[in-house]
């Protein structure tokens, strides 16, 4: 519709200097009033146009940017989730490179302590060999010799399985007098050795069977020196008493408690 206004205006514009021209005469003098009407006719050309720089009216919001916005946040979660796996395999990657590495250096070390076991033990062996040596040498310089045989009476209260694991430590084991002649000697020593009436265990009991007596090597006990007297015969303690013991006054046997604690004897084999 502005177009055909201006079109019309043209035309009639031209008309009307066609006229004046044809009839030679003088144009008219522009007034003040042409004047006005031709900034009216402008304004309204362009309000009719639209040219109103100063009002901009806003675009409606679409839901297809919606979807575009919830679109491009999901992607960023997703970006930031791929970010945070990346950055957990690289830690994990880490951390089995550094078991693996805790790996070898343990079966190494283990392997170490495999070995020191090993020489601790034969530090061991040789320590328990040597003082089964100084035994058997302090048995026959500090005890007495009885031929084949050395006996060391030891002043420690022990019961009968404590006394007997001493002398095996020792290189030893628990006195143990065979026949009259080894019985009278043993008596002899063990009388100079503790003074008044003091038991002493020697390697003899009955525990296996009541009544059958054997030394600590299991031979069975063929000679027997038992108290005999009136008031108090040994044997006497039954199943109760199972081990025997040497009086230091006179050498007489009793049986006695396994558990007592009592001085003990040892033995030693005399090297050739």
């Amino acid at each position: 519709m502005s177009l055909t206004v201006i079109l019309a205006a043209v035309v009639g514009f031209t008309a009307l200097s066609s006229s004046y021209s044809g009839e030679n005469t003088t144009r008219p003098a522009i007034t003040t009033a042409d004047l006005s009407q031709v900034r009216v006719f402008n304004e309204e050309m362009v309000i009719g146009r639209g040219d109103t720089p100063d009002i901009i009216e806003p675009e409606p919001t679409t839901a297809v940017s919606e979807m575009e916005s919830t679109y491009n946040y999901i992607l960023s979660r997703l970006a930031a989730m791929d970010q945070a796996i990346h950055r957990l395999n690289v830690g994990h990657y880490t951390l089995d490179i550094k078991v693996t590495q805790l790996l070898e250096r343990m079966s190494r070390l283990e392997n170490r302590l495999g070995d020191t076991e090993d020489a601790i033990q034969e530090v061991s062996s040789y320590c328990k060999d040597n003082r089964k040596e100084i035994g058997r040498l302090e048995g026959c310089q500090k005890g007495r010799k009885m031929g084949y045989k050395c006996f060391l009476a030891y002043r420690v209260y022990e019961t009968y399985a404590d006394a007997s694991q001493k002398c095996q430590e020792r290189g030893g084991r628990m006195a143990m007098p065979r026949d009259r002649k080894e019985q009278e000697a043993l008596a002899e020593y063990v009388k100079s050795v503790f003074h008044g009436n003091w038991p002493v265990w020697l390697g003899i009991n009955d525990e296996r069977s009541e009544g059958l007596y054997l030394f600590e090597d299991t031979t069975r006990v063929t000679y027997f020196q038992w108290r005999k007297h009136f008031l108090s015969s040994q044997p006497d303690g039954g199943k109760r008493e199972n081990c025997v013991a040497m009086s230091s006054d006179d050498g007489d046997w009793w049986d006695t408690y396994c558990e007592r604690r009592m001085y003990y004897l040892c033995e030693f084999d005399v090297w050739p």
